[in-house]
């Protein structure tokens, strides 16, 4: 197997990867919006008004990365850069709450409020997702050039 051969498999594996991540986290969100929004008001960091506008659009973003991290190749590279903008936002918005003291659940991967609350251990999570993406965002420029 040629390095070139190995880059995209790992490109290729690693995208599998978050798209199966970001799928999973939207699905939940799409199906019951008005959980989802109460989540994203837990977090109280954004002003009242905005909290129905991003709870509203952010799922849908997620949905629509994963569909097209999927369905549009050509695409993957911008994509890549949108879920890890997204996974930074959302680590920054854990660890402040934790910071803070917070202790409720993240609203990540379920928005039940009986779900695990978010811990450390989510920060991690997300550093690691961090990580994935970035590597999959190297392989895939490195099989573009």
């Amino acid at each position: 197997m040629t390095r070139d051969q190995k880059i995209y498999r790992l490109a290729y594996w690693t995208a599998c990867v978050i798209i199966a991540v970001v799928l999973l986290a939207a699905v939940h969100k799409v199906v019951n919006p008005a959980e989802f929004a109460l989540a994203v008001y837990r977090f109280h960091l954004l002003p009242g008004f905005l909290v129905n506008i991003v709870s509203l659009y952010l799922q849908w973003l997620e949905l629509v990365c994963a569909v097209g991290l999927l369905f549009v190749p050509k695409y993957r590279s911008a994509i890549l850069w949108i879920v890890l903008m997204l996974f930074a936002l959302f680590t920054g918005g854990v660890v402040i709450n934790l910071l803070r003291g917070s202790v409720f659940s993240c609203g990540c991967f379920s928005i039940s409020p009986l779900a695990y609350p978010m811990s450390w251990l989510s920060v991690a999570r997300n550093a690691a997702l961090l990580g994935l993406t970035g590597l999959a965002l190297y392989s895939s420029r490195k099989i573009a050039d």
